[in-house]
């Protein structure tokens, strides 16, 4: 019991005037082994929280340029410790890059234990010089789960889902507006910027959304293609040279597993160098509409799902949305798949799939979880958004739902007294706490409607349902 009990207080160091709430993330640990999980809707630890967590935004919001997202949860501890309170007590997780808040620690008034990490809050698409794929292929087809490709913004992200229009004209695909937006972060949406008083009546944010028509995106790109071309070769000069002088006498050539190892690889080498020939192949979309931005909250109420952070009420959202155009390869949604995406709740079960055949993702292709019974607090350049955060699923064996590369990703529910095995589209994960155990979600009742706005269109999961099942 001690050992285990000075294992977690090695990893979370007390900080500040009042060490017996303010912890930060021990940065001698490369990895992250605290466990937490999400905090139930009805629990009655939320109020407290709730009050500490607006009284810790109010002092980041101070912080000039402070980018942060804070999610009230469950820690589930080790042992019953004074230190760090019970089995499964209720903290702030926070997430920041700005470690000058270290002197601000004395304005953190905050019954609730805060644990500090430091790391970028908001990872979206994986860049192209992280991406390492162990293998890289040309897919026959691209299926949702599988990772897409922008050449001019550089990032990797996951082909969320396919919608169809109503009269079967095309076929598009949904993903995170970061994978077109050149910029990094999320932009202020028009209504939240300065303007004359005689144009504020009739702001219209198409034009942002509209302006990244026809950038084209790939599986995989031409860049990463040569990349994994350098390391195919890298990796045949040190496992297929001939050692000099070897006592055993053995060659490469004669080793019946280097040989088979030669074979495939003269023939992965080969289809890469034939996709390099082609390039214009490698294309499978073409951008039709993004966004990735800060838009003000204009609901009235959200039915008990999101309340305002700050008295009045006055806070944002983040939006971040892709639809791409396919042209090629395009594969198509399971059958399984239910036409209309369904209500977002707290507490609701979820899942996740994500397909990767290039890499080995760590947390495995497939994912549960469950939505927090509290909505995390996101503050970017002095903006607050409320958001929807999952976090693993009790009893999940892994300590983390989603990490930076699973951006774009579907968030579905099993639908129970329906058709066996079916599920319904719930939401798209859009960015993740670069060492949170949570990922942030929107709603696809809220991207569709904004793609609806935006392009006129009307669009469905599933191309042969009526005109009835339209979302």
């Amino acid at each position: 019991m001690a050992s285990t009990s000075a294992s977690s207080q090695s990893e979370l160091i007390p900080l500040g005037y009042n060490w017996q709430v303010r912890f930060i993330h021990n940065p001698e640990h490369r990895s992250v082994r605290e466990r937490y999980e999400a905090i139930p809707p009805d629990h009655d630890g939320i109020p407290a929280a709730e009050e500490s967590l607006g009284a810790v935004v109010r002092v980041l919001r101070q912080v000039g340029g402070c980018r942060a997202c804070i999610a009230p949860c469950l820690h589930r501890g080790a042992c019953h410790d004074p230190d760090f309170g019970s089995a499964r007590s209720v903290v702030l997780h926070v997430t920041l890059l700005d470690v000058q808040i270290l002197d601000m620690l004395y304005l953190l008034s905050s019954t609730t234990p805060v644990h500090l990490y430091i790391g970028d809050p908001l990872t979206t698409g994986t860049p192209f010089d992280t991406y390492s794929p162990e293998k890289l292929a040309v897919p026959e087809s691209v299926l949702p789960g599988d990772p897409i490709f922008s050449t001019r913004t550089e990032r990797v992200t996951v082909l969320g889902a396919y919608l169809h229009p109503a009269d079967d004209s095309a076929q598009y695909g949904l993903t995170v507006g970061h994978a077109v937006v050149p910029q990094a972060s999320f932009l202020p949406h028009a209504q939240l910027l300065p303007r004359p008083e005689k144009d504020r009546r009739h702001v219209r944010n198409s034009r942002l959304a509209l302006q990244h028509v026809g950038q084209p995106l790939s599986s995989p790109s031409v860049k990463v293609v040569e990349r994994a071309l350098q390391a195919y070769e890298a990796e045949a000069s040190l496992l297929f040279a001939d050692p000099q002088g070897s006592s055993s006498g053995t060659s490469s050539t004669s080793d019946p597993r280097l040989i088979a190892r030669l074979h495939q690889y003269k023939v992965e080498h080969e289809m890469l160098r034939n996709a390099l020939a082609r390039p214009h192949e490698l294309d499978i979309a073409h951008a039709c509409a993004a966004e990735a931005i800060i838009r003000p909250c204009r609901a009235s109420n959200h039915r008990g799902e999101v309340e305002p952070a700050e008295a009045g009420g006055a806070h944002t959202h983040l939006l971040s949305w892709a639809l791409v155009r396919m042209s090629s390869r395009a594969g198509d949604n399971p059958r399984t798949l239910h036409a209309q995406p369904r209500t977002l709740a707290r507490g609701a079960a979820v899942a996740m799939h994500v397909r990767d055949p290039n890499i080995e993702r760590p947390l495995g292709p497939y994912r549960s979880g469950v939505v927090n019974g509290a909505p995390a607090s996101v503050v970017v350049g002095g903006y607050v958004a409320r958001e929807w955060a999952v976090f693993p699923a009790p009893g999940w064996a892994g300590i983390k739902f989603a990490a930076r590369g699973d951006a774009g990703a579907l968030i579905t529910a099993a639908l129970a007294g329906e058709r066996e095995g079916s599920t319904a589209p719930l939401a798209l994960l859009y960015a993740v706490p670069e060492r949170g155990p949570y990922g942030l979600v929107t709603p696809l009742s809220t991207i569709v409607r904004r793609i609806r706005d935006v392009t006129g269109m009307e669009l469905r999961f599933q191309r042969d349902w009526g005109r009835d099942e339209n979302i």
